[in-house]
């Protein structure tokens, strides 16, 4: 309840301080139009999280057009809400230096026109991600495993925006990298749509060498666990849920949102310490970029997100050689980018690598909520092993 009263309080000041600067720029002073622009504001300030309701509340062409139209403008008025600070801070510059611009209104329009340009790119992005090739070093690799290719695909979020086309489109392009692995780190279903069997066909789709796997993330347990894995399942993508699995010697670790207590609770776990190799290759899916303990006495899901523990210290124990995350979509639109940066320690985004143990955060394929990206680029991530 706090955290949603903090963004409510957030999303109507912000609108608010839109209306004070809309007015400002085309000069509106009549009273019924000012009154019309504030009722304007205030209804599409509530529209997100109406739409939201609405959207759990029932599931029908009206809801679900409401909810893009929600999303679409919610994207805009962040980078609106930036077009008015910037037009203000070059205003006021102009004044202290004491070259007072002619008009407010030539700073405002050109701001407000270079927020919509970025926009636009934003939207393009969100359904364009890239191939982001990387070289992870991991020792005691398996021979059989050198140069051999995982594609991770992260926080893809099946559902009003990113649908079966979406879906259909993507395993096209991973069958075209050629996968010996591919692994899928949760939130591959969004938890806002109701009609959600019909992406078990284009799931199918994607096929590697050695098989697909898949960890659970936060979207899942929104969406409904049970109908997300039985979609999952008949798709013929296995299923990691607290478990330690061999690929040809390579062994894979999965772990469900939002983490374990105990060791105990990893099945399979006593492979490692019989493995041919010491210490073996093992590699965690793990949907946030945080350690896997789950803390006793409070809800690991608040404090994945407010208070993360980016010690993977469970990891290392466990005799983890690399981490795959993802979660936090690096922000999605800037300025969150910021945010995530300073919450997750700069664990957000991208390669890390400490001693033996590496990291890598994905910035995800899809979008959640509004449909833009302009913090970093939707991605494929094509891992080469070496």
């Amino acid at each position: 309840m706090i955290f949603l009263s903090v963004v409510f309080s957030l999303t109507v000041l912000v609108h608010f301080a839109l209306h004070r600067f809309v007015l400002r720029w085309l000069g509106i002073s009549h009273p019924a139009a000012r009154a019309a622009l504030l009722a304007l504001f205030l209804f599409l300030g509530l529209s997100f999280m109406a739409a939201f309701l609405l959207l759990r509340w029932a599931q029908n062409p009206v809801t679900i057009f409401y909810y893009r139209f929600a999303a679409v403008w919610s994207a805009l008025a962040v980078k609106l809400i930036l077009a008015a600070g910037a037009t203000w801070l070059l205003y006021l510059t102009l004044r202290a230096t004491g070259l007072t611009p002619a008009s407010f209104r030539p700073l405002a329009s050109g701001c407000v026109l270079l927020a919509l340009g970025w926009s636009v790119y934003g939207f393009w992005t969100a359904f364009h991600p890239i191939v982001k090739p990387i070289e992870i070093q991991l020792e005691n690799l398996p021979p059989q495993w050198r140069d051999r290719k995982i594609v991770q695909l992260s926080d893809v979020h099946l559902g009003h925006f990113h649908g079966t086309a979406s879906m259909a489109r993507l395993a096209e392009r991973v069958e075209k990298l050629q996968p010996d692995l591919v692994v899928i780190t949760g939130d591959l279903f969004d938890g806002m749509t109701d009609g959600m069997p019909e992406f078990e066909e284009p799931l199918k789709r994607v096929r590697a060498r050695h098989g697909v796997f898949f960890v659970t993330g936060n979207h899942e347990v929104y969406a409904g666990m049970r109908r997300c894995l039985d979609i999952v399942s008949r798709a013929d993508i296995r299923l990691l849920y607290n478990e330690v699995v061999e690929v040809d010697g390579l062994y894979l670790m999965g772990v469900a949102y939002p983490g374990i207590q105990d060791p105990s609770e990893i099945r399979g776990l006593e492979s490692l310490a019989n493995a041919a190799i010491a210490p073996p290759v093992c590699i965690l899916l793990f949907h946030t970029p945080t350690d896997i303990r789950s803390d006793h006495g409070r809800d690991s899901r608040t404090a994945t997100y407010f208070k993360p523990d980016t010690s993977f210290a469970f990891s290392r124990e466990l005799g983890v050689s690399l981490q795959l995350s993802g979660h936090t979509h690096k922000g999605q639109l800037f300025p969150f980018s910021l945010i995530t940066a300073w919450i997750y320690k700069g664990y957000d985004y991208g390669l890390h690598r400490e001693g033996g143990f590496s990291l890598y955060t994905s910035s995800g394929v899809g979008t959640w909520g509004p449909p833009m990206r302009t913090g970093r680029p939707p991605e494929i991530v094509a891992i080469t092993l070496k």
